[in-house]
C-alpha cells in the first residue's frame, strides 16, 4: 500500500490550487483539460500527457535516464492498457459522493502483495491512481496515476515536480506542448 500511498500524495498534490466553474459537471470539466499520466513500474516511470486538441507527449525516465518518447513508441505505449492496472475494483473501504465530489476508494490483500484503487472526482478534476505492490522487494510494484481536467499552469507545474526528467527533457515536453 506504500506505492498506493505515494502515488495518491503525487496526484492530489497535482491538484492543488484548481479554480472550478461550478456549473459544469465534473466529466465535461475534466474533457475540457489537458490529461496527466505517470506510469511507474519498479524504477521505470512514464509521463503521458494529453492536450485537449488531442496531441499527447511522452517521456520515460529509468536508472538516472530521461527521454522524451518519438511518436511511434508513444503510439504503441498510450494504445496499451496500464501494467498493473486492476480489472477488478477490490473491497471498496470508503465511498463518498456528495453534490460535485465522489471519492471511492478500494483495495485487495492477497498473493503475496496488495493494490488499491482511488477515484476522486472533485472540482472539473478527476483523478484515478491504481497501485499494486506486487510482492516482496520493489522491482514488481506497479502504480498509475491518470488525473484529468488540468490547465497549463497545472500541466507546467506537473512538469516541473517531475523530478526524475531531465530540465532538458522538462523543456522538450514544454516545447511539444506549446507551453514553453
Amino acid at each position: 500500500m506504500r506505492a498506493l500511498l505515494a502515488a495518491l500524495a503525487l496526484a492530489l498534490a497535482a491538484c492543488d490550487g484548481a479554480a472550478t466553474d461550478s456549473t459544469e459537471s465534473g466529466s465535461e470539466a475534466a474533457a475540457a483539460g489537458y490529461t496527466l499520466e505517470i506510469r511507474a513500474s519498479g524504477d521505470a516511470h512514464a509521463f503521458l500527457i494529453t492536450a485537449p486538441d488531442g496531441r499527447v507527449v511522452g517521456a520515460r525516465a529509468a536508472e538516472g535516464a530521461s527521454a522524451l518518447m518519438d511518436q511511434d513508441t508513444l503510439r504503441t505505449f498510450s494504445a496499451a492498457a496500464p501494467a498493473g492496472e486492476q480489472t477488478a475494483s477490490g473491497r471498496e473501504v470508503v465511498s463518498l459522493r456528495l453534490p460535485g465530489v465522489s471519492l471511492s476508494v478500494s483495495g485487495d490483500e492477497g498473493g503475496g502483495g496488495e493494490s488499491g484503487r482511488v477515484s476522486i472526482n472533485a472540482g472539473g478534476h478527476s483523478v484515478e491512481v491504481n497501485a499494486n505492490e506486487g510482492g516482496p522487494g520493489g522491482s514488481d510494484d506497479v502504480a498509475n496515476v491518470r488525473i484529468s481536467g488540468v490547465d497549463e499552469a497545472e500541466v507546467r507545474d506537473f512538469i516541473a515536480k517531475a523530478d526524475e526528467l531531465s530540465p532538458s527533457v522538462q523543456a522538450e515536453m514544454l516545447a511539444a506542448l506549446g507551453l514553453e
